[in-house]
């Protein structure tokens, strides 16, 4: 069941969009002004809010923005400012979507719907990007971990960029000249001896997890990732 904090000042309309979404099958938490609904988002878990523009104690707009400050979860405003300056400057502090008020509830149901259904895919598009993967050693881009079958090892912050950049292309020759800069940032303190340290414990975490040795060696140039062809 999806959590929704409501946050509207005027409290018969708020009753009756809280009877509503909890009808439609929501878990409906409602704050009539501004502080109240900072104080109920700190301490709990939601999947939306809908939150009213002029408020109590703190206007919707600071409100947007605070919550913007610690979190992601999407965020509706419901307003009777319905000028496209006072939209912008809604979208523009944070929130997702916006809705003007009167509106019917059916249009709101159907606005949380579509919201959660986009955000719901974006996260699906965040985890199979949390993972890089060739053959059968994966790269936790979230952990900074190595991963293959159920064996893992940790990386370092070096170690990882210069493994995600090879992984990214495999095959492909990269110089060390070209992974120092991409790796490490600038080339005035550059030594060979840096790239080829780190890629030789690259190799030995990855023989110790797969068994394989993906480092190829190109002479006069640098190295590639990937099984010899």
């Amino acid at each position: 069941m999806k959590r929704l904090l409501l946050v509207e000042d005027e409290q018969i309309m708020a009753k009756n969009i809280a009877f509503f979404l909890t009808r439609e099958g929501f878990q409906v938490d409602t704050a009539y002004d501004g502080e109240a609904a900072l104080e109920l988002f700190a301490v709990g878990q939601y999947d939306l809010v809908l939150l009213d523009w002029t408020l109590p104690k703190l206007d919707g707009l600071e409100v947007c923005k605070r919550i913007r400050r610690e979190s992601q979860v999407p965020i509706m405003m419901l307003t009777a400012k319905g000028e496209i300056f006072d939209k912008v400057v809604g979208l523009e502090v944070g929130a997702d979507d916006y809705l003007v008020k009167p509106f019917d509830q059916r249009e709101l149901l159907a606005r949380i719907h579509a919201l959660l259904r986009r955000i719901s895919a974006e996260h699906k598009g965040q985890a199979a990007e949390a993972w890089l993967q060739y053959e059968d050693l994966r790269l936790d881009r979230e952990k900074l971990l190595l991963v293959c079958g159920e064996e893992t090892a940790a990386l370092t912050a070096n170690e990882y960029k210069l493994l995600e950049l090879m992984m990214k292309k495999p095959h492909n020759v990269f110089t060390r000249e070209y992974l120092y800069e991409e790796v490490w940032g600038e080339l005035p303190g550059y030594n060979d001896r840096t790239v080829d340290v780190t890629i030789s414990r690259l190799r030995r975490k990855i023989l110790q997890l797969c068994g394989k040795k993906y480092f190829q060696a190109v002479r006069g140039l640098g190295y590639r990732f990937g099984e010899k062809s």
